[in-house]
């Protein structure tokens, strides 16, 4: 019987078989120039203890950062301790964050990394943002606590927060070179003006204070950073050099705050970003009110059709370029987010995880009422990693106009505070490899 010709589908065929490696397709090419190994498996992910202070209430304290080789990010462990309290204490709605009224990151040159933003603005980024070490609810970390309530504790709190500098953990991207002994990078903290108890529910602390006050906070800092690679790595094969440096060295990833008071009183104001140039891989939006003082807009679940919200709109509009790219109804947002973060427990108007800022049970897995941030930007798929390339990120120059326009802001509405994340890359290529 004669041998059927080949297919292409699994039939035999009538040319024989390949004699030597050389004809087979599997065949390496032994002459081809060995890659060179990738800088995030040649290097190693290292941690170092920068430094531990106790802070004052009310004051300003500027911190050199130690080098080392490339900066990942920073972590922070923030705590407050009390003792022998026997009043029902209760802390702000943007408590314990508002214990840090403001953080910032500057490079040697005083440029900022992390422009000036508070506490409670750095926990919404470590939410919401999908960047290195953040992407993750601080309420859930085992280490976490905030106690109200009558114990002889209540007032005491622990949280970790992270200054994110590198963009991408897969290749590095964002990584900042720190090895330069006289040029360090200055972290500036400044904590709350006051324990004293207070209804401010942005810049406050308690609301009912424990019995003795705190007068301090203690702060310690730990650098997550890569070490500098060896040149080559050895095998019974030979030397096979190591990529010295993280990808696109030089890619900058910065955080930018802005405000607007535009919506001051409500209305339907046209607001224009000013914080353009980069790429933007997210945007997060708070509305404040002025109910109390600075408080963030009143959430109450609602039968109606987008009635959550005193005075978020109902349908917030976004336009780039004068082109509208975005129409989102705060219930189908709020559901998006729940969605692409996984905070299925629902909105509260207390970022502490205590329900109503008193008690002792910690709750967590809750988005914060009033702040929304633009996850479509950072990515095509319900899955908030940046492992993969920089899908969906929007470009912007100079000439750039984003904008909103046509949206409804409640009467109480004071002030729309804005945090964009903007990378600035060395290359196109680095960005979207």
């Amino acid at each position: 019987m004669a041998t059927p010709s080949s297919t292409g589908i699994g039939a035999p065929g009538n040319a024989p078989a390949p004699a030597n490696l050389s004809r087979s397709p599997m065949a390496s090419s032994p002459n081809a120039a060995p890659q060179a190994i990738p800088f995030t498996r040649g290097s190693t992910l290292a941690t170092m203890k920068d430094f531990t202070a106790t802070q004052n209430f009310g004051t300003s304290q500027q911190y050199q950062l130690q080098t080392n080789a490339f900066l990942e990010s920073l972590i922070l462990d923030v705590s407050c301790v009390t003792s022998g309290n026997s009043a029902s204490v209760a802390f702000v709605r943007d408590a314990p964050w508002t214990s840090i009224s403001q953080i910032r990151l500057d490079d040697p040159a005083g440029q900022s990394i992390l422009s000036p933003i508070s506490g409670f603005q750095l926990y919404t980024l470590n939410l919401f943002l999908t960047d290195t070490d953040c992407n993750f609810d601080p309420t859930r970390d085992p280490g976490y606590i905030c106690i109200g309530g009558t114990g002889s504790t209540g007032g005491s709190f622990e949280f970790r927060l992270v200054v994110p500098i590198e963009h991408r953990r897969r290749d590095a991207l964002g990584a900042l070179n720190n090895s330069a002994a006289n040029q360090r990078y200055l972290l500036t903290i400044t904590t709350a003006a006051s324990t004293a108890a207070s209804s401010d529910q942005a810049n406050g602390l308690y609301s009912t204070a424990p019995t003795t006050q705190p007068t301090s906070i203690t702060i310690s800092c730990y650098q997550q950073y890569w070490t500098s690679p060896p040149a080559t790595i050895v095998s019974s094969a030979g030397a096979t050099a190591v990529q010295a440096t993280p990808a696109g060295l030089g890619t900058v990833a910065f955080v930018r705050s802005e405000t607007h008071n535009e919506v001051n009183g409500g209305g339907s104001p046209q607001i224009q970003l000013n914080n353009v140039g980069d790429y933007i891989s997210n945007i997060i939006w708070i509305l404040r009110t002025s109910t109390g003082t600075n408080q963030r807009d009143a959430y109450t679940a609602s039968t109606t059709i987008n009635g959550s919200y005193a005075n978020w709109p109902t349908e917030f509009d976004f336009w780039v370029n004068d082109f509208q790219t975005q129409a989102l109804s705060s219930d189908d947002w709020t559901r998006w987010v729940a969605r692409f973060y996984g905070l299925y427990s629902g909105v509260t108007a207390y970022a502490s995880g205590l329900a109503s800022g008193t008690g002792t049970t910690v709750t967590s897995g809750y988005i914060p009422a009033a702040v929304f941030p633009m996850q479509m930007l950072a990515g095509l798929f319900d899955s908030a990693d940046n492992f993969g390339p920089a899908n969906q990120y929007l470009p912007t120059d100079a000439t750039t106009k984003l904008q909103i326009r046509g949206s409804q802001w409640g009467s109480a509405s004071t002030v729309l505070q804005v945090i964009s994340r903007m990378v600035r890359p060395v290359s196109g290529a680095a960005l979207f490899a």
